[in-house]
């Protein structure tokens, strides 16, 4: 990997994105992180302030950093997500999930592989394992999730002869704010739910395999499988 560790971090205001923008740090990594607001300072983090439904401002301001930065990591992180049968589903909830989920973490990931390219670096994206299940309430956000993981073994099949990683990480229900617009919410019993540092430690793990080595894909799952109602 390059002496000058550099990562990209979407969804790093919160939850999962959050907790690996932390260990990052604490792993020698300077952050950029991307969110569209911020509610606390992490120490070795740039924010980002961007809204990745905006997709002119994104490309631009991607584009910007690249120019100065030289990146060895990036985590495609941010999340949206709308539940219900689908015909409760607006066109408007459809879109902005599709340009959070899979639009925004394709353009950012054909941004930035120029550089990790040189760099040999890493791609982690951060799926769900709805993306291997029939998703009752759930059926789009789950296409999506099926759609990142296709695009990470797809790009991984391009770019390993330049020693590019790529990983996909699936997590089941996670406490974080994903779910503010469902009726219910992952479990706080013990072992009913999973953390976002459950999840940030499979990053680390991913990032001290040793180089030739790849675990192109990780489940994350609880216990006790339970959700709690609002």
């Amino acid at each position: 990997m390059d002496m000058e560790l550099n990562a990209l971090v979407t969804g790093a205001s919160s939850g999962i994105g959050q907790s690996i923008s932390r260990m990052l740090v604490n792993m020698g990594y300077k952050v950029y992180g991307i969110g569209r607001s911020f509610s606390e300072d992490i120490p070795g983090m740039e924010k980002i302030i961007l809204d990745l439904e905006d997709t002119d401002k994104l490309i631009n301001r991607i584009s910007s950093l690249v120019r100065e930065v030289n990146f060895s990591l990036l985590v495609n992180c941010a999340g949206c997500a709308y539940y219900g049968v689908h015909e409760t589903l607006t066109s408007e909830s459809i879109s902005k999930m599709c340009r959070v989920d899979l639009e925004a973490p394709m353009i950012i990931t054909g941004l930035l592989l120029p550089d990790l390219r040189k760099t040999k670096g890493v791609i982690i994206n951060i799926s769900s394992v709805t993306a291997d299940r029939v998703n009752t309430h759930g059926a789009a956000y789950g296409a999506l999730k099926a759609g990142m993981a296709s695009f990470s073994k797809s790009i991984f099949e391009e770019y390993r002869k330049h020693g590019v990683k790529v990983v996909t990480i699936k997590p089941d229900m996670t406490r974080t704010n994903l779910y503010r617009d469902a009726n219910f919410e992952a479990s706080d019993e013990e072992g009913a739910s999973l953390v976002p540092v459950d999840v940030a430690r499979s990053v680390q793990f991913i990032l001290e395999n040793p180089e030739g080595v790849v675990v192109t894909d990780i489940t994350l799952e609880p216990q006790y499988r339970r959700i709690k109602k609002k």
